[in-house]
């Protein structure tokens, strides 16, 4: 089931703890099933899913990987997620997330790779078009966004920042943007205590597993509303706006 909010009987203060703008495929299709089998979890339903079997890889395993990208769901996140301003309706969130999705769809041709000490899925060369959309979700979505306390800025400060990234951090709440933004789609937590060979050939299983991805591309053709319902809790999946045609 959907999860849904009704815009006209809700307290004009959201109830969720945060909100958030991704990407995602559409709730159902094969590129969505892929990578909420991966993780384990639907973000639209909350279920947890059987995930795949990989050879060398017990079930636990998998599991302990997959287990801080499962609570946010399959998605690549264009705004951060974010608390709204004081007085700010649900109705406006709604109508800033429909501002955004004014972009041409467009097809990333993707693969699998290590981020730092994590795997993703990300785009094989940068796409303008790309950048421009989650530029726009950063500058648009933050205006309705309530500043960030210190124990939240000093979270984002956690793994070390470079002073451009601490500048964006300080204007745009999150120090990954403009710039500094790069597209992926989180398929592990940290690989740390894996060898050399298991990260290999953990790589090797992933790209197996996302190949429709990986010879057909990935259609960006929406921008997705999350919400994280409560401190710590998962994020949900609420609503899709899809991109211009």
């Amino acid at each position: 089931m959907t999860l849904a909010f009704d815009l006209h009987c809700m307290n004009p203060v959201p109830q969720a703890h945060r909100h958030a703008a991704y990407f995602a495929p559409s709730p159902g299709s094969g590129p969505w099933n892929l990578g909420s089998q991966w993780l384990g979890r639907c973000a639209q339903t909350d279920r947890l899913l059987p995930q795949p079997s990989l050879r060398g890889f017990t079930p636990a395993t998998l599991l302990r990987l997959t287990q801080a990208p499962r609570r946010y769901g399959w998605h690549a996140t264009l705004k951060a997620p974010f608390t709204l301003a004081e007085g700010t309706e649900l109705s406006q969130l709604q109508a800033a997330f429909a501002g955004v999705a004014v972009a041409a769809p467009l097809v990333l041709d993707v693969d699998v790779a290590q981020i730092g000490d994590f795997l993703a899925v990300v785009p094989v060369r940068r796409h303008e078009g790309l950048h421009a959309l989650a530029d726009d979700c950063v500058r648009q979505l933050h205006a309705i966004a309530a500043p960030l306390t210190q124990p939240e800025l000093a979270r984002r400060r956690q793994s070390g920042l470079s002073q451009r990234q601490e500048q964006l951090l300080q204007q745009w709440s999150y120090p990954h943007v403009m710039e500094e933004f790069q597209f992926h789609m989180t398929l592990t937590g940290s690989l740390d205590g894996l060898s050399s060979l298991e990260r290999s050939e953990l790589v090797a299983h992933a790209r197996q597993w996302f190949a429709p991805l990986r010879s057909e591309g990935l259609h960006i053709d929406a921008v997705s509303w999350f919400v994280e319902p409560t401190a710590s809790g998962n994020f949900r999946y609420v609503e899709r706006f899809a991109l211009a045609q």
